[in-house]
């Protein structure tokens, strides 16, 4: 809390979709809100649904919008957000290949903003420094999207385009979101965290060694106060129902929640696996 009162909250939306606000100042990560069904995804082309992504900003609370981060450009974090931005007014910051997509859903280029690892955007009080990461171990759908890519699409034409994690500085505290569960050694060196939102999709599926890895090198090399596992809900499951985990073989979603138990019980931080509209304060 700051000395003037003010609080910094962030809400949990699914998948990696979290917002992060100060009471003046309203960022978004991904604002993947629509959650078309794994049905959906095998047989029907992709689109933003307005009247799911107008439910979930409303139960939500949010109604305005300075800034959204998307984190990689397959559909899980991609599909909504130019929706979403030109609904609440802000700027979208993604990778070359997520502006491509937001210029053919409509944003104007003063909304759009393209950004790389070691990028620093001064947002109200916050500053939002970019970090370049590894997507999580099975890509289905790397590459770019280089051409005129608009709703409605398939599934696999959302090209990953480049994997971003994003921290949140605020004189009020600091956040981490990484939303794909892979690491490069030394990644989050220089960096803090009071929270991190800890992306473990297909965690569980890889070898041990890998495990102990990430950890080391994002919770462990950050020593937060509380970690908040994300990216491990079934995407296919709309928000206004309780989260249920990816299913196996997909993800072994049980073999990461012991892992991390173990884990965060050794560091001494908190470990909280969120439901819908889940509201962490600082």
């Amino acid at each position: 809390m700051l000395a003037s009162g003010i609080l910094i909250t962030s809400t949990f939306y699914g998948t990696s979709s979290v917002h992060v606000t100060d009471g003046d100042t309203n960022i978004f990560v991904d604002a993947f809100l629509t959650r078309p069904s794994l049905a959906r995804l095998v047989f029907r082309r992709l689109e933003p649904d307005e009247a799911i992504i107008d439910a979930a900003l409303a139960r939500g609370g949010v109604d305005k919008l300075d800034a959204l981060f998307v984190a990689h450009s397959h559909h899980d974090h991609l599909l909504d957000a130019p929706r979403v931005a030109d609904k609440l007014g802000a700027t979208l910051y993604g990778s070359r290949s997520t502006l491509n997509y937001g210029r053919r859903e409509g944003l104007r280029e003063d909304r759009l903003a393209e950004i790389a690892g070691g990028s620093r955007v001064t947002v109200g009080d916050f500053t939002v420094t970019v970090v370049e990461a590894p997507h999580s171990p099975g890509n289905v759908a790397p590459g770019v999207i280089r051409g005129a890519l608009a709703s409605p699409c398939h599934v696999l034409e959302f090209k990953d385009g480049g994997c971003f994690v994003f921290h949140l500085h605020h004189p009020g505290g600091e956040i981490l979101v990484l939303p794909s569960a892979n690491y490069r050694p030394g990644f989050v060196d220089g960096l803090r965290a009071d929270v991190v939102y800890l992306g473990i999709g297909a965690l569980g599926r890889q070898p041990r060694q890998f495990q102990e890895a990430y950890w080391a090198n994002t919770a462990g090399a950050l020593q937060p106060a509380t970690v908040i596992p994300i990216h491990w809900d079934n995407f296919g499951r709309p928000l206004s129902k309780p989260f249920t985990p990816l299913p196996f073989p997909a993800d072994n979603v049980r073999a990461s929640r012991r892992f991390l138990e173990d884990k965060a019980a050794r560091a001494g931080c908190d470990l909280r696996f969120p439901e819908p509209f889940s509201v962490h304060t600082l």
